[in-house]
């Protein structure tokens, strides 16, 4: 083959693999590049939250640590100064897909009552709480014989018709709803670390409801959710059987609304107005609460200006706010210090994992949080397992030197 011929040859197959690396690369890049595109970009593909799907039963979990006991959920952020400037700076929380039993009370929350009476339960979710150490001040509420049921609610010196539903105010002789719908303690009060406990969620289900107002002492704080059907009636039940209650607000969290409390949830984007006005659409849903326990959270309650306005109004109400504890961020310590408003903050979530076992080594560490400080908080959800948990160990604080009170018998700065 002439030599001319032979070089041609070369030179096109050195232009055949140059141009095959190019396109490699072409491609190469390409897909790179989608596939930052997909992880990284601002737009309705990125950021969807890591669902977590058990085609088997999951094995039983390890044996709690300190760690796993110590306050963390999907609304808890590291410690950080309290400033509201902070808030941009936070990734969103991970949010898991709920477990049956969660899904089995989602299912049971069919309607949320409105002012209209009925609307679409979208966004509903499981009211728990987390919680962080923090201290408490043991203060008595008036006593009074506590053998039956607690009185009839609402005491219409604390009640006043708003534009949403009747909502509480503070009597004309200065009586408060937070004394005046507590649990009485006994007298003379027995001598021992107090503990007290608050079951979250009621109201969602109706048979997790029963069951906990059955099964649990009286002594026990129970906390219901705004957005079940027939709460007033609960509330009578829970009562009738020795239970003071409190009442949820859902409170804007770190990756919202991916992470959405549901329907007239506070926000920090809203004006103030807006943030008081649902505010009073949820303290409409029924009355006989000693107080409010925030639900989720992180973002609303580290920002001072939404914040505050709210806490004052619950004071000017004469209602008691309990903090879950699940943000070591919180100003609603520092607030309500400012402006004497009754508080309580969880110690410690009692069910991080819905396991007997787990249950049983966070309830032993709530009770060395109250050896420690004189007075402890813990929070739990009503799921049965935990009620049935908590109601075995209840049996056992009296021997064991412990005194079960309401959690307004641990209110401070009142």
């Amino acid at each position: 083959m002439p030599k001319g011929a032979l070089q041609r040859m070369h030179g096109e197959e050195r232009r055949g693999v140059s141009l095959l690396a190019m396109a490699t690369i072409a491609v190469a890049l390409l897909y790179g590049g989608t596939l930052a595109w997909l992880l990284l970009g601002d737009h309705r593909l990125a950021g969807e939250p890591v669902v977590r799907l058990a085609l088997a039963p999951e094995p039983a979990p390890p044996a709690a640590t300190d760690a796993l006991l110590r306050p963390g959920s999907a609304d808890e952020h590291p410690a950080a100064p309290h400033a509201d400037t902070a808030e941009a700076n936070e990734t969103p929380p991970v949010v898991d897909k709920p477990t049956p039993d969660e899904q089995a009370l989602l299912d049971a929350a069919r309607r949320v009552v409105g002012g209209d009476g009925e609307a679409s339960a979208d966004g509903v979710k499981i009211l728990g709480a987390e919680t962080v150490p923090t201290g408490n001040a043991a203060v008595d509420i008036p006593a009074a014989g506590i053998a039956g049921p607690l009185s009839a609610v609402p005491d219409p010196a604390l009640v006043a018709q708003g534009k949403q539903g009747p909502l509480p105010v503070i009597a004309k002789d200065g009586r408060q709803a937070w004394k005046v719908y507590a649990r009485p303690l006994p007298r003379p009060m027995p001598t021992g670390p107090r503990i007290a406990l608050v079951v979250s969620g009621m109201g969602i289900s109706d048979s997790a409801t029963a069951h906990a107002i059955e099964k649990l002492p009286p002594e026990v704080t129970l906390s219901f959710a705004p957005y079940g059907a027939n709460l007033q009636s609960w509330i009578g039940k829970a009562r009738a059987a020795g239970h003071e209650v409190l009442l949820e607000l859902p409170m804007e969290p770190f990756g919202y609304p991916q992470n959405d409390p549901g329907p007239y949830t506070l926000l920090t984007s809203l004006q103030t107005a807006e943030n008081i006005s649902r505010l009073e659409w949820l303290l409409s849903r029924f009355t006989g609460y000693a107080g409010v326990m925030n639900y989720q959270g992180a973002r609303f309650t580290s920002s001072q200006a939404a914040l505050s306005p709210v806490l004052g109004a619950l004071k000017e109400r004469g209602l008691m706010y309990v903090d879950n504890g699940a943000s070591q961020r919180s100003l609603a310590p520092r607030i309500a210090g400012e402006i004497r408003l009754p508080l309580s903050v969880g110690s410690r979530l009692v069910d991080p994992v819905q396991n007997p076992g787990v249950i049983d080594q966070s309830l032993a560490a709530l009770e060395a949080s109250a050896k420690e400080a004189g007075v402890a908080v813990g929070v739990a959800s009503a799921f049965p397992v935990t009620v049935d948990a908590l109601t075995r160990w209840a049996e056992t604080l009296k021997e064991k030197g412990f005194v079960l009170v309401p959690v307004t018998a641990t209110a401070g700065g009142s």
